[in-house]
């Protein structure tokens, strides 16, 4: 379309419209009108050759950002997987300080009560001596 008026826009400055007839153009202006013809048709054919190859660079672009967007997609989903299991790593945490902190008690209340044991037997032994050295 752009070419197409581009050989308007030459034509019409060329060729102003009061020109005299095609048969009265002297061969130099002829030959101009060729090469203007040609070097718009030129210009055509490199515009049209970039229009293509910004094409192919824009589908191959598309086609990079659907694997970068698939690839982020998955990991996302990665990372959505090592969140939930970083949350049930937390609360297998918890439980297990939760029970260690139940086994600590009832190691105190063990320990406590052997204590207690330890003391009543010094208790009866030291009675024992006694009845001993009475008997």
């Amino acid at each position: 379309m752009i070419v197409l008026c581009l050989l308007c826009a030459v034509a019409t400055v060329v060729w102003p419209a009061s020109a005299a007839p095609v048969g009265n153009l002297e061969p130099a202006q002829n030959e101009e009108l060729t090469l203007l013809f040609h070097g718009a048709l030129q210009l055509g054919q490199a515009l049209n050759s970039v229009y293509r190859a910004t094409e192919a660079q824009l589908i191959e672009a598309r086609h990079s950002l659907g694997i970068y967007g698939h690839a982020l997609g998955l990991l996302g989903q990665d990372v959505s997987q090592g969140w939930d299991a970083a949350q049930e790593l937390r609360k297998s945490l918890l439980d297990i300080q939760t029970e260690e902190d139940a086994l600590k008690m009832r190691a105190e209340a063990m320990a406590h009560t052997l204590k207690e044991v330890a003391q009543g037997q010094q208790v009866l032994q030291d009675s024992m001596r006694q009845l001993e050295v009475r008997l």
